[in-house]
C-alpha cells in the first residue's frame, strides 16, 4: 500500500510538464548537443541553436537546477547523465523517445475529452498515417530499449539453446532480435510488422546492427488481418498486447499457438499488473496514454493467463524484471 502523499509530492506531480517540456524543448533546440564537447556561457550557447539570450540562459539554468547540467562562472557544461542519454552519439541517447513524446503534446491537451468520451484522441493505428510518423514511433521504441537496456537483459536471460528459429511480432525497430542474433549465433531471427514499419527496421538495423542484420529476416505481417507465418521455435512480444482489446489479444493468443512448432514457447514482454492494475506504478500511468492513442491498456497476469490458457497454451509463467531499472515482466507459455 502506498504512502500518503505530501504537498511537496503533490506539487511535483502536479507541475511535472513544466520539466518535461523543458527537456524537450532543449533536445529540439539542439542544446544537448551543442555543449557536448565544451562549456559555453549564455550568449555562446544562444548563438550556437540560433536563439535569443535571455531566453536560453533562463532555460539553462532550469536544466542546471534539474541535475542535468552544470554552471560554473557562467559556463554551462552536461552532467553526466544527460551525456548519455541526451547526446545522439551516444549507444544509450533516449531522445528519440523524448521528441516523440513532445509531438503528443496537444494529444495529452484531449486527456479530459478521452475520459468523458472513451474514445482515443488520435487514429489510434500505431502511427502508420505517414513515413513521418511510423519513423518518429520506431526510432522512439529503439531509442528507449537501448537507452534502458531491455534487449540485452532479454537476450541474456532467455535460454535459446534449443531454439533455432524466434520471431519477434510487432517487433517495430529490430532492436530484440538483434540483441538476441548477437547472443545465440546459431539463431535464426525474423522480426514480422507492417511493411512502413519495416521499412524503418532496415534503416536502423543497418546504422546500428550491422554486424548481425543480415541474420533477421524482415517479414510483412498484419497480425490483426493475416495468419503468422508458420511453423517458428518462439515468438516473442514486447509491447503489443496493451495496444489492443481483450478480445483482440484473446485471438492474438490463438493466432500465435497456431504458429509454433509443438512444444515452442511464447514471450510476451509488457507492464503486468497486480489484480487492482495498480502495481507498477508505471503500468498505472501509461494506460493514460494508451487511452488517447490505442484501443488497450496494462492488464494483470491472470487476465493475460486467462488468454493463453483459453487458446491452448500451458505451462504459464511469469517473470518480473528487476526495478528499478524496469517496470515490465516476462509472460511465458509452452504450446504442447
Amino acid at each position: 500500500m502506498p504512502l500518503p502523499v505530501d504537498f511537496s509530492e503533490i506539487a511535483a506531480m502536479a507541475s511535472g510538464h513544466s520539466e518535461a517540456r523543458a527537456i524537450q524543448v532543449a533536445l529540439k533546440l539542439g542544446l544537448f548537443e551543442a555543449i557536448a564537447k565544451s562549456s559555453l556561457d549564455a550568449d555562446e550557447l544562444a548563438r550556437a541553436i540560433g536563439a535569443e539570450s535571455r531566453a536560453v540562459r533562463i532555460l539553462a539554468d532550469a536544466l542546471v537546477a534539474m541535475g542535468l547540467m552544470t554552471k560554473v562562472t557562467g559556463r554551462f557544461r552536461l552532467d553526466t547523465g544527460a551525456r548519455d542519454f541526451l547526446v545522439r552519439s551516444s549507444p544509450r541517447y533516449v531522445g528519440d523517445m523524448i521528441l516523440f513524446d513532445a509531438e503528443l503534446w496537444s494529444t495529452w491537451g484531449k486527456l479530459e475529452e478521452t475520459v468523458r468520451t472513451g474514445k482515443p484522441s488520435r487514429l489510434p493505428d500505431m502511427f502508420q498515417g505517414t513515413p513521418q510518423e511510423t519513423s518518429r514511433f520506431i526510432r522512439a521504441m529503439d531509442s528507449l530499449v537501448r537507452a534502458r537496456g531491455d534487449a540485452g537483459y532479454v537476450a541474456s536471460f532467455l535460454d535459446l539453446s534449443g531454439v533455432q528459429t524466434v520471431a519477434d511480432l510487432a517487433g517495430g525497430p529490430g532492436t530484440y532480435m538483434a540483441a538476441l542474433a548477437r547472443r545465440w549465433p546459431a539463431l535464426r531471427p525474423a522480426l514480422w510488422d507492417l511493411g512502413p514499419t519495416l521499412n524503418v527496421a532496415r534503416e536502423i538495423l543497418a546504422e546500428r546492427e550491422s554486424d548481425v542484420a543480415n541474420r533477421i529476416a524482415l517479414v510483412e505481417v498484419d497480425y490483426l488481418r493475416d495468419e503468422l507465418p508458420s511453423p517458428v521455435d518462439m515468438i516473442f512480444m514486447s509491447n503489443v498486447i496493451h495496444s489492443e482489446d481483450e478480445e483482440t489479444n484473446a485471438m492474438l493468443m490463438r493466432k500465435c499457438l497456431r504458429a509454433l512448432a509443438p512444444g515452442g514457447t511464447l514471450v510476451i514482454k509488457d507492464h503486468i499488473m497486480n489484480e487492482e492494475r495498480t502495481d507498477p506504478r508505471a503500468g498505472a500511468v501509461f494506460p493514460l496514454y494508451l487511452m488517447l492513442t490505442t484501443r488497450g491498456r496494462d492488464y494483470s497476469f491472470n487476465e493475460v493467463a486467462r488468454w493463453l490458457s483459453g487458446a491452448g497454451f500451458g505451462q504459464i509463467g511469469e517473470h518480473k524484471l528487476p526495478m528499478p531499472s524496469f517496470t515490465s515482466s516476462l509472460v511465458t507459455a509452452r504450446k504442447p
